[in-house]
């Protein structure tokens, strides 16, 4: 079995990333999705025992030297990283579906829209863990924990203290 947890959309809120992160000792493995990566990097200097996945958001304009998608292999199952802008995922989760169903992805993980989201239609699990920094709805940031073991993968939103 393998933790995580997930955020997206911090835009330089550091104080809620470490938060987050000082409540789960034993979660190894920090994913950030994007818009602001630099604060993932800044996560890894403060936290150098985590394992970290980062993918840049749209906001991450000099960020040059990482790629925009990440495909990990993570007990068995295959896991998108993506900030989801390039998917129009304001506009819907089509796109992102279709791309899950054509690389037989088992989990998406995307943000972008600051909007937490679980969805688990046609079999591929779908989280948006909203935004650690900067919700846009009325409400508290959040981000994800997202588990996977045996096949399968589950996720939980959870809000930022």
């Amino acid at each position: 079995m393998k933790l995580f947890i997930v955020i997206s959309d911090s835009h330089g809120n550091m104080g809620s990333l470490k938060r987050i992160i000082s409540q789960y000792p034993h979660i190894p493995s920090i994913i950030h999705l994007g818009d602001y990566y630099r604060d993932a990097v800044a996560l890894k200097q403060l936290y150098p025992d985590k394992e970290y996945y980062m993918v840049p958001g749209n906001c991450d304009y000099l960020v040059s030297n990482a790629s925009a998608e990440l495909i990990l292999e993570v007990e068995g199952l295959r896991v998108l990283l993506t900030h989801g802008n390039r998917y129009s995922v304001k506009s819907g989760l089509q796109r992102l579906r279709a791309k899950a169903l054509q690389d037989r992805l088992d989990v998406v993980l995307f943000g972008h829209t600051h909007i937490p989201v679980i969805d688990k239609t046609g079999g591929c699990l779908l989280v948006n863990p909203g935004s650690a920094g900067y919700p846009r709805i009325a409400g508290p940031s959040t981000y994800a924990l997202l588990e996977i073991g045996n096949g399968m993968a589950e996720a939980r939103i959870m809000e930022v203290p």
